[in-house]
């Protein structure tokens, strides 16, 4: 409570100023902040419907100014016909700064597609963008060193029939806008969740600017950040300070979603359950719950709710180390591999300017949640997942990048070193899970697999674990073949649990999760093994 009461009085410090003296509010921005095409862009822009909610909030107490300009961009060198097209360069700009604002809001990103691509081309020095918008943001810091930035990390979207609308720019410019953020210790903004679902209304004019409405949603998400202290709502370390603690991320769908609490139903499963509680009270397991972001030391009293397969895994584990054991579990029944992927890696392009996931590039291209999304092949969970689940509440899970943002990413954020991965998913990206259940086509798979690899391990040589898909009465050969081929050309380990004889043919759920550990435990200790002798020699 005291806490949360410090957090109030900060919030309030940072907005309210004396009477004699307003918070001064810049926008900064393109043709969404001069509010280009609006009937009464006075009235109806977006700053100026700021100006009024802030004034009802607060009378007396904001002032702000629209120094919106149509076609302005980032890139200090790049052209709009005969002018230069950066902002920096614009009269709005030194009449922003002579004002010294206390807040400063920009909405610059949209204008620099076209040139920003070359950044991944050879076309322009890789890093320019963002250097070119920190500049830009530090003008305002030298007027006002105590100036507060907010920038849309991302970007209002396109509607279909708008030239960047199947492009990958925008979705790739998210990352070099949250590092202009980070660096800047700004605000980021996301403007695009807030506008997608009515965005084939908003933008019907031009695909582009948005109408009254989409103004006022523009300012409704501003003002929520602004008097929300945003800031301080940051993702804070999961963990305090201290020595480094073998962790490993286990992600994945329902078959590392459910709990031994699910499979405790029989004599025999009840007594696999108690056999492998007693296991768990002689190890120390820290856990930690995408959902709730906390960390928990695993005992009888709470572990039953927790990953069967995962906590299984790491009792094992704990016991080979003979030390604590973290798991960073993220997982959700039927959710897909688009779901864990960031927007930036399902858009990746190679020099070509090509995709380097066709597939997954046209899933996230086109704005969609999963549940709408044409270019998804899987129908069961672009359709009947969503909808058994209550269609808006619990769709809300499935939009692109949906895991990654409330997991993966956060784990990145806060510099956990990950020491390995144990990736169960698979049913929802095999087939399309509906009569007649067919298998999809290989290179959509090969891609998913080849994604979420270059997604959760990177660069960094660490074990990565792959289960198989086990046997059962669905068309899953071809994503099983797809798992052996990726495994072997990208080091990760895969455990073979078809081979191995596990599974039910008749349920997608098998029951025994400890045999599955213990096949994940020995591929990977054949795995160092095989490391070690190879590094010796």
């Amino acid at each position: 409570m005291k806490k949360a009461i410090l957090i109030a009085f900060a919030c309030a410090m940072a907005f309210c100023t004396c009477a004699a003296e307003k918070v001064r509010v810049a926008c900064i921005g393109d043709s969404i902040t001069y509010g280009l095409g609006l009937a009464n862009r006075e009235k109806e822009s977006y700053p100026a419907q700021l100006q009024k909610m802030l004034d009802e909030k607060f009378p007396g107490k904001y002032e702000v100014r629209n120094f919106g300009n149509s076609g302005r961009g980032i890139y200090l060198d790049s052209m709009r016909g005969s002018e230069k097209r950066g902002f920096r360069h614009m009269p709005e700009h030194k009449v922003a700064l002579a004002w010294k604002p206390d807040i400063v809001i920009s909405n610059l990103g949209i204008n620099d597609n076209g040139e920003y691509i070359k950044e991944y081309t050879g076309g322009r020095k890789r890093g320019q963008f963002t250097g070119d918008y920190i500049a830009l943001l530090g003008d305002y810091r030298k007027a006002n060193p105590k100036a507060k930035l907010f920038i849309w990390t991302k970007l209002s979207p396109l509607a279909e029939g708008q030239r960047f609308y199947r492009s990958p720019e925008p979705f790739l410019m998210q990352a070099d806008l949250e590092e202009v953020a980070k660096r800047m210790s700004a605000v980021g903004i996301d403007m695009q969740e807030p506008l997608r679902e009515k965005m084939d209304e908003i933008f019907a004019r031009d695909k582009i600017h948005p109408n009254a409405e989409g103004a006022r949603i523009i300012s409704e998400t501003t003002f929520k950040v602004l008097t929300g202290c945003a800031e301080a709502k940051t993702i804070k370390p999961l963990v305090t300070k201290m020595l480094h603690v073998e962790t490993w991320l286990c992600a994945g769908q329902s078959n590392m979603q459910k709990g031994w609490g699910e499979f405790n139903a029989t004599p025999v499963e009840k007594e696999r359950v108690e056999n492998e509680l007693k296991r768990l009270d002689k190890v120390d397991i820290r856990f930690w719950d995408f959902n709730t972001g906390e960390w928990t030391k695993l005992t009888r009293g709470n572990a039953l709710r927790k990953s069967a397969l995962g906590v299984s895994f790491a009792i094992r584990r704990a016991e080979t180390i003979k030390g604590q054991v973290r798991m960073l579990y993220v997982a959700a029944g039927g959710a897909p591999t688009e779901s864990f992927l960031s927007e930036q890696t399902m858009c990746a392009i190679g020099k070509d300017g090509k995709p380097l996931y066709p597939h997954l590039a046209a899933i996230a291209t086109n704005r969609h949640r999963l549940d709408k999304n044409k270019d998804f092949p899987c129908k069961w969970v672009a359709r009947e997942y969503p909808r058994r689940r209550g269609n808006r509440e619990e769709a809300y899970w499935w939009p692109v990048s949906k895991m990654y943002d409330h997991g993966i990413k956060r784990i990145k954020n806060c510099g956990i070193k990950v020491d390995g991965i144990l990736w169960y998913q698979g049913e929802s990206n095999a087939t399309t899970c509906v009569a007649p259940d067919t298998a999809l086509p290989s290179d959509y798979i090969e891609e998913t697999l080849r994604a979420v690899v270059a997604e959760l391990r990177g660069d960094r040589k660490i074990p990565f674990i792959m289960m198989g898909l086990p046997k059962m009465g669905r068309p899953w050969e071809p994503y099983r073949a797809a798992q052996k081929k990726v495994c072997e050309e990208t080091g990760v380990i895969y455990v073979d649990t078809f081979g191995a004889g596990l599974g039910d043919m008749h349920d997608v759920h098998p029951r025994d999760k400890t045999v599955f550990a213990d096949l994940a435990i020995k591929a990977l200790v054949r795995q160092q093994a095989y490391n070690n002798k190879a590094g010796g020699e």
